[in-house]
């Protein structure tokens, strides 16, 4: 009887696909659920991490297809963003990932979207594409062949009161648009503010800083992930032989060696352990590759001061720096922080290790506008030794001798100026957006404003900053750049929250 039960048909048999659909429908309710207690609990507290995460990992489990938007508005304004070149026969690009956003209300807003800009053409597209890593900001980037690497960042909550660190290392192929996330075992440990650049196939890891709330840790431990073997490996070195722990620093890769300038560092005062002290460093490291060991570098020709959070890139035969921040302890205490920023750009030679700072001129080729302004130009050209210079007031070049001369105490003004003139071959590298057919001596010589936690990148000649900020006493400014066009908008301070998290009153160890 039991087998007759088995063969007979059933009344109402399901059609096929019923049971699919069925299932689908059960996980798109359990998804609204999730969706709806996450946001339960941010009404409840808005700094629920958790939440956060949950919500972030439901969106994207809805979004299905990638989706590319071309000729899309720039990104809005943003610090802490990753922007990197990516050049091919086809097509010169720089990609935009992540970065975070202080609104009107002190609001801290974190981005995972995702940008392509064509340098040529002058668009910007847009990417949403599914699977890819969870918003965040303080991260790095770094392009080899056509994949960009991503490791570790932040994310923030609302209102700076916590934080999450990532320790995942993702790839995007830039051909495809598909996220990856590389499960790799070991590696370095969750951070932000650490830096990264590419070696002979392997993407390089230095430095960079934890923080719980109750805990805060800086690192200056030196990583290597090679992207055929796919393993990370940790350059052992002597202990003092290198750099000190550090975040927001720089780095370059100029052969065999690796450079490491400045960056920012928070510890306990040697007589009152329970008060901070900041540190911003000035010095410069070089670490050998074919040694595997570091050695320090002298300051040689007209180097800049103490800084942290600046930009830094290598184009040919030097790196460029811009901007950064300076930061001194006023009270007793370290309770007041005063903060110098800096729009200023020097070079460094890799091979003879000298400093020079980078003269400001306009491009005098006529070029087209975009919507948010006009362009702004910096380069850097040979002066003749003993060439003389005819100095008024009004120009850019003579103010910017006195700021030399302020900076470094003994030069008489004249002097100060020919060694800004005169103070080393420097080869052409144009700085955009740029004001085209703008007199250099004109004391309206365009110029990108003092800022921190901006973005570079070099396109052939092309050098591209993009973001950042700028603080006065009680206010950040923001500020998004692209070639053609310029935002700029006032936001409030991070104060707060970076005060206590031993990053600086702007986020300098970012």
């Amino acid at each position: 009887m039991g087998s007759g039960r088995d063969k007979r048909k059933k009344k109402n048999p399901k059609a096929p696909g019923q049971g699919a659909a069925k299932t689908a429908e059960k996980t798109a309710k359990n998804q609204g659920k999730k969706s709806r207690r996450a946001a339960q609990r941010l009404e409840g507290d808005e700094d629920d991490i958790d939440a956060l995460l949950e919500q972030f990992k439901l969106a994207d489990a809805r979004n299905k297809t990638a989706v590319i938007e071309k000729d899309v508005p720039p990104p809005s304004p943003r610090v802490n963003a990753s922007f990197v070149a990516y050049e091919t026969q086809r097509s010169k690009e720089v990609v935009l990932y992540g970065g975070e956003h202080m609104d009107s209300n002190d609001k801290a807003r974190v981005y995972g979207d995702l940008y392509r800009y064509d340098v040529a053409r002058n668009t910007w597209s847009r990417l949403r594409i599914p699977g890819g890593p969870k918003p965040r900001s303080a991260h790095q980037a770094v392009v080899h062949r056509h994949y960009m690497w991503v490791f570790g960042g932040e994310l923030t909550s609302p209102n700076m009161e916590k934080f999450h660190h990532f320790r995942d290392l993702w790839r995007l192929d830039l051909q495809s648009n598909v996220w990856e996330e590389m499960k790799i075992k070991g590696g370095p440990s969750a951070r932000s503010g650490h830096r990264m650049a590419v070696w002979r196939g392997h993407l390089v890891l230095f430095g960079g800083f934890y923080d719980t709330g109750a805990e805060l840790r800086y690192y200056n431990d030196l990583w290597l992930f090679d992207t055929e073997h796919m393993e990370w490996q940790q350059v052992a070195s002597d202990a003092g032989a290198g750099p000190s722990p550090r975040s927001a620093c720089q780095l370059c890769v100029y052969g065999q060696k690796l450079f490491l300038y400045g960056g920012y560092t928070r510890k306990a005062d040697e007589d009152d352990p329970e008060i901070e002290r900041a540190k911003v460093h000035a010095d410069m490291w070089c670490f050998d590759f074919s040694a595997m060991r570091w050695e320090k570098i002298k300051r040689a020709g007209m180097a800049p001061g103490p800084r942290a959070s600046f930009a830094m890139v290598p184009h040919k035969k030097r790196a460029v720096l811009f901007g950064g921040v300076s930061d001194q302890d006023a009270g007793r205490e370290g309770e007041l922080i005063v903060s110098e920023f800096y729009n200023e750009a020097y070079s460094f030679a890799f091979e003879t290790q000298r400093w020079f700072p980078l003269q400001i001129r306009a491009k005098k080729t006529q070029g087209a506008q975009g919507d948010g302004g006009t362009e702004e130009g910096v380069a850097a050209a040979p002066v003749p030794a003993g060439a003389t210079v005819v100095q008024h007031e009004g120009d850019v070049a003579f103010k910017a001798a006195r700021r030399i001369q302020a900076h470094f105490r003994g030069y008489i003004t004249r002097k100060a100026y020919v060694a800004y003139r005169v103070g080393g071959v420097v080869s052409e590298l144009l700085y955009s957006p740029a004001s085209y057919g703008v007199d250099p001596g004109s004391r309206n010589t365009p110029k990108p404003r003092a800022r921190i936690n901006a973005a570079m990148a070099v396109i052939g000649n092309d050098l591209w900053l993009y973001g950042g900020a700028h603080g006065t006493t009680k206010r950040a400014k923001r500020h998004a750049a692209g070639k053609h066009a310029r935002s700029v908008c006032d936001l409030r301070s991070a104060a707060r929250r970076r005060r206590d998290r031993g990053g600086g009153p702007q986020g300098h160890g970012a």
